[in-house]
């Protein structure tokens, strides 16, 4: 911690000041709060933001006052415990935040060393002018507390708890002058103590050595909660399977153990043995229980950590799985196979057993079963449950999910109640409804084997897929009613492409979401990354949605990812310079998202690898047809490719995704070189730029606002600088068949007419 600067988390607990002090009277004989200018009261100001250079000097003063009237300096670390203990409950209780919480923790368990060294140093130096004894004492304080200084430094430096216990078994050992040190932490589910951590030596069973509770001396002290002693632990019968567990013996004993909260919670046990007998100290003891309460805090933020940590994993996990069947539902537009992939995705997204999708029919009110996953077919496809009735039909009546257990099997309105044999160990039911602007069309039901609801995030990640299904059904029903007729059809193919992209708009505003309240780096990063993937994605379908039907101009999807990418990935302190030239070869739906998707990688190639580092660039894209093919070519003037460098080797991901995309959606292919002069397929044509500005405002983003919004605008051409001819290039460039694009006919809608 700095000596000039307190941590922002200082404000957060200057706001609940007045609990804080009430907790430190609570550890008062007599209840009473910290006087102005007492220990606690400063210990409490420091927390609360008081400058390490007013209250140091304080405490250093407190500690040579209480040597100079022969106080005892334990008691006061007995107290500062105890006041620190009481914090830190209350920290856990007032602040609302796992993150708020773990980094109090820290702040505290850093001040609370801070304080220990201050009025210990003080202390030692006031007694160290006068006897000897009380300078070895001095000395042997210091080597002890930077023993607490390194194992508070590794708890700050790392949330890595088996680190954390590592550095403190290998400083304890050290600094007692100890054979062995063991750490050993309490599994609450098992009621076992399990080996975390040692100096070195380990016993036979090695890092799986574990004690049941009340088991050895290790296993005695997390029962009894008390600190124990013993000049030789092999001459206790009771302690004979952990003496006896390590090759060697170890008679000298010290163990306490490793409490959380002021004797709340047991977290483990720390033991200090020697191989010959030895008599520790009650100074010793006081010690290692100083490293206890230090460890029980790391051991608590680290706990913390990791469910925090855990919890963003799988909610990461949640939305690209989310991500990943709401693509599958909307790659297809042949109702049956979107019908298909609805139940087998609703199982997999949800980690359910069955699934079951109920249509609505509009003139009768009964929903009919029309597809399932897990059941029989013939089990089910005759099912119907009229409107209001069975949890089918009262979801689509309240257009409300519902949960619940059982209900199959007390309820006789459900279509499954009279066939017990199908129902087999489901217990677990899920309905939502399919909700679409024109009202309910049926309900997704997803059955499981647990006897218990499933829970909120399982309900809120089926009814956004129901919402998927829904518009995805409704899309394959308009797309196959298009068929009747020209006008019909290019009519309702791109409202289908625009309700896509508002799709994967929620999709990414929701990873947006996740993205702005995580706090760890690369999950943030790959988010952002995610997020820009399917924006390339949705405005490639806004195109479609927009052109000739299921049409859309290489160059048009070369704009709009541009306007994404520069929006997304270009740092604030980087001007690069887009040049996009004519291209316009169209390409149709399939191929323009795949295209799209693969433009989006190149693009972020470029700007992530070529511009490391670089505050200017330039990113040129080009295009044209041959043969019935096309060539397009990415280019960037930053750092040219390393040494040995293949595409076919290369294990980046958005590398890898290119390759894959290529071959096997547009049967072509691609590769990565170096070239010189200009890059462009097209050199003398006329050239659209699109420019990130020094600002990253005013025209440059009104015109990515313009072109997002489908309008094409003319920017200033960008001069050619005279010494192209010269200048170096790292080329991208992707060759794939062209699939015949029939003109559009007579009469055909466009977007503006209708």
């Amino acid at each position: 911690m700095s000596t000039s600067t307190t941590p922002p988390i200082t404000r957060t607990l200057r706001t609940h000041a007045d609990d804080l002090r009430a907790r430190l009277a609570a550890c008062d004989p007599e209840g009473k709060a910290p006087e102005a200018g007492s220990d606690a009261a400063l210990f409490l100001d420091a927390l609360c933001g008081l400058s390490p250079d007013r209250y140091l000097p304080r405490f250093d003063a407190s500690g040579r006052s209480l040597a100079e009237q022969d106080g005892h300096l334990e008691r006061r670390l007995t107290s500062l415990r105890g006041w620190q203990a009481a914090l830190s409950q209350a920290v856990d209780e007032l602040l609302a935040t796992p993150e708020e919480r773990a980094e109090a923790q820290r702040f505290l368990g850093e001040l609370a060393t801070q304080v220990v060294v201050a009025l210990t140093l003080a202390f030692q130096r006031a007694h160290a002018h006068t006897e000897t004894s009380l300078r070895d004492d001095a000395r042997r304080g210091t080597t002890r507390l930077d023993a607490l200084q390194r194992i508070n430094s590794a708890a700050n430096s790392t949330l890595d708890l088996d680190q954390t216990l590592a550095t403190a078994a290998q400083a304890v050992a050290e600094e007692m002058d100890a054979d062995l040190c063991a750490i050993f932490l309490f599994d609450e589910l098992t009621r076992e103590l399990a080996l975390r951590a040692t100096n070195g030596p380990l016993p036979r069973a090695g890092r799986h050595f574990v004690l049941p509770l009340g088991e050895g001396y290790s296993g005695r002290v997390a029962e009894h909660g008390h600190p124990l002693v013993r000049l030789d632990a092999t001459l206790d019968e009771r302690f004979a399977s952990e003496a006896g567990a390590y090759a060697e013996l170890y008679r000298g004993l010290l163990a306490v153990p490793i409490i959380f909260f002021n004797g709340v919670k047991l977290q483990g046990v720390i033991a200090v043995q020697t191989r010959a007998p030895r008599e520790f100290s009650k100074i010793e003891e006081h010690f290692l229980e100083i490293v206890a309460g230090q460890l029980a805090m790391n051991i608590e933020n680290g706990r913390l950590y990791e469910q925090t940590d855990e919890e963003l994993r799988r909610k990461v996990h949640e939305l690209s799985t989310l991500h990943h069947v709401s693509s599958l539902v909307t790659s297809t537009l042949v109702l049956d196979n979107v019908l298909r992939i609805i139940v087998a995705q609703a199982v997999l997204l949800s980690g359910a057993d069955r699934s079951v999708l109920f249509e609505l029919d509009a003139k009768t009110q009964v929903l009919r079963a029309v597809a399932s996953h897990g059941f029989e077919a013939s089990e089910i496809k005759q099912a119907t449950v009229a409107r209001g009735q069975c949890c089918v039909g009262r979801v689509v009546l309240a257009g409300e999910p519902s949960a619940k257990v059982d209900c199959m099997r007390h309820d006789e309105g459900c279509f499954l109640y009279r066939l017990p044999q199908t129902i087999g160990d489901q217990h677990a039911v899920l309905c939502a409804p399919l909700n679409t602007v024109h009202g309910p069309i049926g309900a997704l039901c997803v059955f499981s084997s647990q006897r218990h609801m499933l829970d909120a995030h399982q309900l809120q990640l089926v009814v956004t897929f129901a919402n998927v299904a829904a518009i995805a059904m409704e899309n394959a029903r308009l797309f196959t009613e298009t068929r009747q007729g020209l006008k019909s059809k290019e009519a309702l193919l791109r409202e289908m492409h625009h309700r896509v992209k508002g799709n994967l708009a929620q999709v990414a505003s929701i990873l947006n979401m996740r993205a702005r309240r995580t706090t760890n780096p690369e999950t943030q990063q790959s988010l952002v990354e995610v997020v820009d993937r399917i924006q390339g994605i949705a405005a490639t379908h806004d195109l479609l949605s927009t052109n000739q039907l299921g049409v859309a101009a290489v160059d048009d999807i070369a704009r709009k990812i541009v306007g994404i990418v520069r929006g997304n990935l270009v740092p604030p302190h980087q001007t690069l310079h887009f040049v996009v030239g004519p291209a316009p070869m169209r390409v149709q739906g399939d191929q323009a998202t795949t295209f799209a998707i693969i433009l989006n990688e190149l693009i972020a190639n470029a700007i992530e690898h070529g511009f490391e580092g670089r505050e200017r660039g330039e990113i040129r894209i080009s295009a044209t047809e041959a043969n019935g093919e096309a060539i397009v070519r990415v280019a960037d003037d930053g750092q040219p490719l390393p040494d040995g460098f293949s595409v076919e080797s290369s294990a980046g991901l958005g590398l890898q995704l290119v390759r894959g995309l290529a071959a096997s959606d547009l049967r072509g292919s691609f590769g990565l070189f170096e070239a010189r002069g200009n890059p462009d397929l097209q050199p003398d044509a006329e050239q659209r730029t699109d420019e990130v500005g020094e600002a990253h405002g005013g025209a440059s983003s009104a015109g990515a606002k313009r072109r997002e919004d489908g309008q094409r605008e003319e920017d200033d051409a960008h001069p050619t600088d005279h010494g192209a001819e010269e200048q170096r290039w790292v080329v991208s460039e992707l060759r794939f068949p062209l699939t015949p694009v029939e003109p559009a006919e007579p009469g055909a809608l466009t977007r503006e007419a209708m």
